[in-house]
């Protein structure tokens, strides 16, 4: 069992050393780690996969538990999420009257 687990979480296109990590002193085993994962991917479908290390008193560190989530939902861009522009309708500019079309409609 080991004293201290750190779990490096990583989203779809993530370097391992780039995800978020979590230190644990709650997980015992591997079964512990796994419904760990499953239940962290259920809470966060976007997690791509989830590494868990075992740290020992000495300070070494060794692979514990891996879990990639068989469901990625990838996370899409807030740009990505709206549509195309909607095109704007240009307003028609007043004609202007010569000076001819004025002098007319001031007699009439």
């Amino acid at each position: 069992m080991p004293e201290v687990v750190e779990i490096y979480i990583c989203k779809p296109g993530q370097k391992l050393e780039e995800g978020q990590l979590v230190v644990s002193r709650d997980i015992g085993d591997k079964e512990a780690a796994k419904e760990d994962a499953e239940r962290r991917c259920k809470i966060s479908p976007s997690v791509d996969r989830i590494a868990y290390y075992a740290i020992n008193d000495s300070g070494d560190f060794k692979p514990y538990f891996s879990y990639k989530n068989p469901n990625v939902e990838a996370a899409k861009p807030k740009s990505a999420v709206s549509q195309k522009p909607k095109k704007r309708k240009r307003k028609k500019k007043p004609v202007k009257k010569s000076i001819w079309q004025k002098i007319k409609s001031a007699l009439d």
